[in-house]
């Protein structure tokens, strides 16, 4: 009975806000559209037709979240930044396609988001607090593209440690680009989702039986000899017929489906056309000084510092840890000897069983980085000296402070070229800003790229044509369509022949790029192209895959053809071919056995090799770059006496519980999305 009221007040619902927004366009005309329906008309109403989602700033809905415009830009922005520190300059060949890891990422967290509330997961004030000041040590991987990782807290300490509630909104604002209150927002429910994980990971367990199987799978090795027949000496024998070759493409068409492209043509006013006009005054300088110089120029005193621990954890019992601090006071009694040299290879001299112990140099750090144990301890010792055993969560450590470096603030002499840089280039954006509003008029009033130029002869704009392009391709004249997204996307939702607004372009840390005015030239449907627009492409593969198949058909002649009481050498000299030999090897995920004079990439030949008898051969196989017949040559047995240290134990026995958790995990998330309604309000080509 109450399904049927709410269904029939839902219907009435829509029925109101139909009638009502259809009497305010008969009353209003075309003064009443999508822009003013999105600051009336409730969240869940406007998702309910794309374009009025657009004009309310929503990009995406996942089950009952509304993905906003500012937080799809920031989630993508930061996945950028990673991406650029964890590739550096290889990150133009990695062809990563973010927007597709921006919905994913967004997707997940929602959902994951919508399932903590479902299981009742919360979090109270006082945890929050302690994964601000903890962040980002605990953050789940779900969590890395909402905030940059950085220590917010800990950077806004200033003298003796006090925090300065400025300088963190300062680092959340410039580091982060993020408000506190966001920032608060995005630890909570950062804290949830590791809860809620944690919730699911519970019954993954290892047994012992799973850990010996595991340690002879990775232990037991193997050798073996092979025969190679290359691919590529055979792609000189591949005739290409117009027939076999038309039924290749159609085979496999879809490989070769074209994407929508657009062609356009722009004026980028670059803010370095600016800097030599822009004087920066003295007196600007150090008034920029005065604001800036307890955020920008204080360095708090720092420690060099390196350590030699013995590892510990929760679940170490009082008697293990007792064995494991005497240990360490072992280890600090011979580090303390004349001419002993504290580095890694006095705690490899103590790494034995039933003992983890590890060195590490921690560089240069400030308080707050540290955990308190250890920070208190360090910053009171001297340069040179090293510490007594100091426990801590992590284990007993004995630490050696390298050098200090007090507590300072930089003076105006010293930063004060530094600023003017810094005041040139805010003023070269100003001015670059200006100056595309002011061309945007002159640009679409005469409807003409042209007039710009001529209006402002001393700019020496030039009007640049990109060629045509898709999506996720490079644009020519401009970049990586990844960098450029909004121009993209604005450019495939214009129509043709239409000149776009000014679009300033921000690149990694928020670098302006510069102000882009384009029109669109022309626009070409993506589909299922005709043989002739990608003959190239489909020729090299259809070679590539007849030379495989004639690769293969010679080692299946050289192995029909075989004497059983031919070992390989026997086999490769009678058909004048070559033997490699390769290293011993463990099973492997990657299929790649290193040999001389030829190493073998291949996921089948591996397995195989473990489940063959000595001296026996088999094949041929494929491999990543030819075709293979092998013999097994050696075997090595594990030395199961290894496993009985509690070390190698515990770090195999973390291992598979760490594969479980993924497997239950990534088991039970693909049910979610599957089960969830996901909306994408991106426009599509115009």
């Amino acid at each position: 009975m109450m399904n049927f009221i709410r269904q029939r007040l839902r219907f009435g619902m829509w029925v109101v806000i139909i009638f009502f927004v259809g009497g305010l366009f008969a009353l209003g005309g075309k003064s009443i559209g999508p822009t003013w329906l999105a600051r009336i008309l409730p969240a869940s109403a406007l998702v309910k037709v794309p374009s009025w989602a657009r004009e309310a700033g929503i990009v995406m809905r996942v089950g009952n979240y509304n993905v906003k415009t500012d937080e799809y830009k920031r989630t993508m922005e930061n996945i950028m930044s990673l991406a650029r520190i964890r590739y550096k300059d290889n990150l133009d060949q990695m062809n990563m396609d973010f927007g597709q890891q921006t919905e994913d990422s967004i997707i997940q967290y929602a959902l994951l988001l919508q399932e903590a509330d479902r299981y009742g997961i919360y979090v109270g004030k006082a945890d929050i607090d302690k994964g601000i000041k903890e962040f980002p040590q605990w953050v789940p991987v779900e969590i890395e593209s909402r905030v940059m990782p950085y220590g917010y807290y800990s950077y806004a300490k200033i003298q003796g440690g006090v925090f300065n509630p400025n300088l963190y909104k300062y680092y959340l604002s410039s580091k982060g680009k993020i408000t506190p209150e966001e920032f608060s927002k995005e630890v909570e429910n950062g804290l949830r989702i590791a809860r809620l994980k944690n919730m699911l990971n519970e019954s993954a367990l290892a047994t012992d039986l799973e850990i010996q199987q595991e340690y002879a799978k990775r232990n037991e090795k193997a050798k073996i000899k092979s025969i190679e027949f290359r691919y590529i000496d055979s792609v000189n024998e591949v005739t290409v017929d117009e027939t076999e070759l038309n039924a290749f493409f159609q085979e496999n068409i879809l490989d070769y489906k074209v994407g929508d492209k657009v062609n356009i043509r722009f004026i980028k006013i670059d803010p370095r056309m600016f800097e030599a006009g822009i004087d920066i005054t003295a007196r600007q300088i150090e008034n920029y000084y005065k604001v800036h110089k307890d955020e920008d120029y204080y360095q708090p005193e720092k420690v060099k510092a390196q350590h030699i621990y013995v590892k510990t954890d929760a679940k170490t019992s009082a008697e293990d840890k007792a064995k494991a601090k005497a240990h360490a006071e072992k280890i600090l009694e011979e580090a303390k000897k004349p001419g002993v040299e504290f580095s890694p290879a006095l705690a490899e001299k103590f790494n034995e069983e039933p003992f983890e112990v590890e060195h590490q140099d921690l560089g240069s750090f400030e308080r707050g980085r540290m955990v308190k144990p250890f920070e208190d301890a360090v910053f009171a010792m001297s340069d040179g000296e090293i510490s007594d055993v100091i426990e801590t969560q992590f284990g007993y450590h004995i630490t050696r402070v390298e050098s200090r470096s007090p507590e300072t603030t930089k003076t105006l002499e010293e930063v004060g070229g530094e600023i003017m840089l810094k005041l040139r280039e805010e003023d070269t954006l100003v001015e670059a800003k200006e100056m595309a509003e002011d061309i945007k008029y002159t640009v679409l009033s005469e409807d003409s790229l042209q007039a710009a130029i001529d209006t402002n002869p001393e700019l020496n704009l030039k009007i640049q044509e990109t060629g045509f392009f898709a999506k996720n391709e490079q644009i020519p004249n401009i970049g990586p369509a990844y960098l450029y997204r909004d121009l993209v996307d604005k450019a495939f939702e214009m129509k043709k022949d239409a000149i776009s607004e000014p679009l300033e372009i921000k690149l990694y840390g928020d670098r302006v790029d510069g102000h882009f005015i384009f029109k669109v030239i022309d626009k070409q449907a993506g589909g299922l192209p005709e043989l002739d627009d990608v003959r190239p492409r489909v020729v090299n593969n259809f070679r590539n895959e007849k030379a495989k198949e004639l690769a293969m058909e010679e080692a299946k002649k050289v192995m029909t053809a075989r004497d059983p009481a031919e070992d390989l050498d026997k086999l490769a000299e009678k058909n004048s071919l070559k033997v490699s030999e390769s290293d011993f090897f463990a099973l492997s995920t990657s299929g790649y056995i290193s040999a001389k004079p030829t190493s073998i990439n291949s996921k089948t030949i591996m397995p195989k090799a473990f489940s063959m008898d000595i001296g026996e051969i088999a094949g041929p196989f494929d491999g990543r770059n030819g075709a293979y017949i092998i013999q097994l040559v050696e075997r090595e047995e594990p030395d199961y006496k290894k496993l009985e240290g509690e070390v190698t134990k515990k770090s195999l026995r973390d291992q598979i519980v760490r594969q479980k958790r993924q497997k239950i995990y990534g088991g039970w998330y693909q049910k979610v999305k599957e089960a969830a309604v996901i909306t994408s309000f991106f426009p599509t080509t115009s």
